[in-house]
């Protein structure tokens, strides 16, 4: 397989363009409830280290890896075993892990040099080469002797190495912040729905003298300042007791791929996000085949299919779904955040899995089942009071996620030609500036 470069290219083996490449423990330490992290293939997820699961090895076995092969700031990871080819920069000062089974493309601290290995490496060319040799059936993997063998193409001049990394970081940057924008935005809602509705603190305040923390005085007055006993529990009084059909209602409107459904996007359940009350993605409409169903803007998609995987969230457009996702309309059109974060709460989706049917594949119900999950139920205003401040960040982070997906398209569009030589940094400089001056 060989690939065409710029006359005013280079290309080095791995090996030669890093200062060391090697690859993380063979050994099975054993493993402890406190200690460091140890970071295998399964770890390193879309250019990044997700620690959540990782297996913890104590300080003896920590020291005693990183003898062979400790990480440092602006080193290089690559999998080697199972899903071969993820890769992550490395930008912590002290990374807190040690790695097992994993490539580490070692660049002695010089950041531009990592920064444009990173870039190559998740590049259309790169992964065709690190995909070209692996080896294995049942399970694929990549040699270290193959990792240092690695063709590595950059530009000889520096400057345009730099700039060209310039580019695709501040795409990832711009990206990255917005994402992170909007997983502040759902942190403020859930904090206001969980002091409104489930701690009560306004009217725990009020029953103190106190007046409530965050709100006029005309939503303060909203509230009660006495507590009344319930079959859930002591609940703020004049609210009651309902179920969650009270709240939301499935809409079910089936209907058959065709004109109406290919113009539409498709959103089956693999495009909604594991804890994300925000669509993040979709597919053409064409790829909508069977057992489908529409959804309306606002409307909530439930994933009904393992729903432990609490796939919930709220629709920023029309579009269709499969059965496997319950479409739910809120009652109050007033009060579409509420219904969204009543359907999005840890307790709605538990509730769901625990009266789930099947036992290989479970799939939650609605009619009589989710529909009857008890609620405690403020009154109207209250919600539609929640609502009213809550919409604004949904709309802001529907906003966000339109702009970073803008952003990740042109990402998708110019990595490959930028990493190859093909498209010379000059040519789209000012598309660059142009797509970040519109974010």
């Amino acid at each position: 397989m060989s690939f065409r470069f710029p006359e005013d290219w280079k290309v080095t083996p791995a090996d030669v363009y890093c200062v060391r490449v090697a690859d993380g423990t063979h050994d099975s330490p054993k493993f402890v409830d406190h200690g460091h992290p140890l970071v295998t293939s399964k770890n390193v997820k879309s250019g990044r280290i997700d620690l959540s699961g990782a297996n913890l090895i104590s300080t003896s076995d920590f020291d005693e890896i990183n003898k062979r092969s400790m990480v440092h700031q602006w080193d290089v990871i690559i999998t080697m075993i199972g899903t071969v080819g993820e890769v992550c920069l490395v930008q912590e000062e002290s990374p807190p892990y040690a790695i097992k089974n994993v490539g580490l493309f070692k660049c002695n601290g010089d950041e531009l040099a990592a920064s444009w290995l990173y870039y190559w490496l998740v590049s259309p060319i790169a992964q065709q080469l690190i995909h070209a040799r692996k080896k294995g059936t049942t399970q694929q993997y990549i040699s270290l002797g193959e990792l240092r063998k690695l063709p590595i193409a950059e530009p000889t001049s520096k400057y345009e190495k730099d700039r060209i990394v310039s580019v695709l970081r501040s795409l990832d940057q711009r990206i990255s912040l917005l994402r992170e924008t909007n997983a502040t935005l759902e942190a403020i809602a859930q904090s206001v729905f969980k002091s409104w509705f489930v701690d009560f603190d306004p009217v725990r305040a009020k029953h103190e003298g106190r007046e409530p923390n965050g709100m006029d005085a005309e939503t303060a007055g909203l509230f009660s300042t006495e507590f009344e006993e319930s079959e859930l529990g002591s609940i703020p009084k004049g609210w009651t007791i309902g179920k969650l059909g009270d709240v939301l209602s499935l809409r079910n409107e089936r209907v058959k791929s065709g004109r109406e459904t290919a113009a539409l996007p498709y959103v089956p359940i693999e495009c909604i996000s594991s804890k994300v009350p925000f669509l993040e993605d979709h597919k053409p409409g064409d790829e909508a085949n069977s057992s489908l169903t529409l959804f309306r803007k606002g409307d909530i998609l439930f994933g009904a299919m393992r729903p432990y995987f609490h796939k919930v969230c709220i629709a920023p457009y029309d579009g269709v779904t499969r059965t496997t996702v319950f479409t739910l309309t809120p009652k109050n059109k007033r009060a579409q955040a509420y219904a969204l974060f009543q359907a999005y709460q840890s307790s709605t989706v538990d509730y769901a899995t625990q009266h789930s049917e099947g036992s290989t594949i479970p799939y939650a119900k609605w009619k009589g089942s989710l529909e009857v999950m008890p609620i405690v139920l403020p009154p109207p205003p209250i919600q539609e009071a929640f609502s009213s401040i809550v919409e604004p960040l949904l709309n802001k982070a529907n906003d966000g996620l339109q702009q970073a997906k803008i952003l990740a398209e042109l990402r998708e569009e110019l990595l490959p030609r930028l990493m190859s030589g093909e498209l010379r940094l000059r040519e789209v400089e000012e598309q660059f500036n142009d797509a970040l001056t519109g974010t």
